[in-house]
């Protein structure tokens, strides 16, 4: 029997399993603005007694009954969220407050385990796994500890170009697709690309479906999305956050992290994801670093003219490039003038530095270690259509029409972590360069003594950070308005267990720049008149 598109098992909102019915859409007045709304602006209104945590799920939940079918963000909704809710505001009304984020609604990426008794699956982006049974990701555990209320899981997905040239399908998001919500034309591909693959938390953070969210990066995932969509992120030092019950990509560089619109709100759930037992927390929280001012930091640039994303990455609009490159000469020159100290063009070696054997030896390393680390996640699951790497890679084969999507249309990484021999010494190599190519960052900050590195926003950057476990940040910059409006950003990166000073440098940043500036493009395409 033929079996049914992913697409299929989706609502008319693109939600999977349960919807919130609300008959008043169209004429209900909302209590709060969602587009607008920080963590740090609820946690007022919870703490004043202005908003109830009920009221605050319920509001995203209208919201995503109104934009998801347009944004295709949120994949999956607890159903037992505003339950949940209630059970949080009587507890606030007893004076018993769990944590940071107690009744605070918060979303986190579809490679997220969330245990079965929250109501909503994790694939992953992969139909295989529609249905799958895993246990909680230990992260979950901390942010339900610390009073958050998982609402909801977000849609992942690689920009069209990566997945074709990388062959990710089967894995990554044929199940349902994410639109960006600045831009202005909304037809063409080249406009259509919020990247990936936590674009389903950068989408709906941005466009006020969530106030806030976790995602995950390899190489890129948080950083790449959350300029795009106009955000602030932070990439932990490896190993900072407990990545157990994540789907794996690498367990080399694989981690978790925040993505929202204020720095304040980024500290505060960076506190909660980090095992600060691994590393030195000022005054045990990451938002005593904030500061309005430049006086205390040393920072060196990345010429903007050599750090760029590839055409593969992004296709290049001679005007578009023109005016991202003008932005970001003229940050440079803001932040030289009020910098402690200031150094331009330093040398780090540009991406192809990391070339071994004709590939980038973190995508070696990708591949390499790709079968043990998913046969050791699909191993674990309690229940599965498929437990381990050669059954999944079969499950697509046999499933293609759902699997193997046009946008997703071959599975060729997956079927080479297959087929990598354990015996074969590429892994240790590709490791061994890596390493020392990253190991020039570190080298260059002490030279120079500076204490961070800022780059572009549309370069590759996240590679270093992948590499050498640096801790990698955004900085929200300006916009194209005279081409499709989208955001442009800057990238930030520190040496180990820095996070701190990525969170001094936004917060001086976002005091210095111009504040960010809602989406509203996606609000000409509601689901109700």
């Amino acid at each position: 029997m033929a079996s049914t598109p992913a697409s299929r098992l989706l609502s008319k909102e693109r939600l999977a399993g349960w919807v919130p019915q609300f008959q008043d859409l169209s004429k209900h007045v909302a209590s709060f603005n969602t587009l607008t709304a920080s963590v740090q602006y609820l946690r007022g209104e919870l703490n004043g007694g202005r908003l109830q945590s009920a009221q605050i799920v319920e509001e995203y939940q209208r919201s995503i009954c109104i934009y998801n079918e347009w944004l295709g963000a949120i994949y999956q909704l607890a159903p037992g969220a505003v339950d949940r809710a209630r059970e949080l505001d009587s507890m606030r009304k007893k004076g018993q407050i769990l944590g940071p984020f107690h009744g605070i609604p918060i979303l986190v990426k579809d490679n997220i385990a969330t245990p079965k008794a929250l109501g909503m699956g994790t694939t992953g982006g992969a139909v295989a796994l529609i249905g799958s049974e895993p246990d909680g990701a230990v992260i979950v555990d901390k942010l339900v500890e610390a009073g958050a209320i998982i609402y909801g899981k977000a849609t992942l997905s690689l920009d069209t170009s990566r997945a074709k040239t990388f062959g990710v399908g089967g894995l990554l998001q044929p199940v349902n697709r994410s639109l960006h919500t600045y831009e202005e034309d909304w037809t063409g591909a080249t406009v259509l690309n919020p990247l990936g693959s936590s674009s389903g938390c950068a989408i709906a953070v941005s466009a006020g479906l969530a106030p806030i969210a976790v995602g995950t990066e390899t190489d890129g995932s948080l950083v790449t999305p959350s300029t795009r969509a106009s955000l602030y992120t932070v990439k932990p030092t490896h190993g900072l956050v407990d990545t157990t019950n994540i789907i794996p990509t690498c367990t080399h560089y694989d981690t978790a992290g925040p993505m929202g619109k204020t720095v304040k709100d980024v500290a505060d759930l960076l506190n909660v994801l980090v095992d600060h037992s691994k590393t030195e927390v000022p005054q045990g929280d990451y938002a005593s670093a904030m500061t309005t001012s430049w006086d205390d930091i040393k920072v060196g640039t990345l010429n903007p003219e050599d750090w760029r994303m590839g055409d593969g990455f992004v296709k290049p609009v001679p005007e578009a490039t023109k005016s991202i490159l003008e932005a970001t000469k003229a940050a440079y020159n803001r932040i030289q003038g009020v910098a402690k100290s200031y150094h331009e063009n330093i040398p780090l070696p540009p991406l192809p530095a990391f070339e071994l054997d004709g590939r980038n030896a973190t995508q070696t390393l990708m591949v390499a270690g790709n079968k043990e680390d998913m046969d050791n996640y699909l191993g674990k699951l309690k229940q599965s259509k498929v437990k381990s790497l050669k059954e999944l890679v079969e499950w697509n084969r046999q499933h293609a029409t759902e699997a193997l999507t046009d946008e997703y249309p071959n599975q060729d990484l997956l079927e080479q972590a297959l087929n990598f021999g354990d015996s074969n010494e590429a892994p240790a190599k590709a490791l061994a360069h890596a390493k020392a190519v990253a190991a020039k960052f570190d080298e260059l900050i002490e030279k120079y003594d500076i204490d961070v590195m800022i780059a572009p926003g549309d370069c590759m950057l996240s590679t270093y950070a992948a590499a050498g476990d640096f801790p990698i940040a955004t900085l929200p910059l300006s916009y194209l308005d005279d081409f499709n409006g989208r955001p442009v950003g800057l990238l930030v990166m520190a040496p180990r267990h820095k996070e701190s000073v990525l969170i001094k440098v936004m917060s001086a940043w976002e005091a210095t720049f111009s504040s960010r500036k809602e989406p509203t493009e996606f609000l000409k395409h509601p689901a109700v008149a």
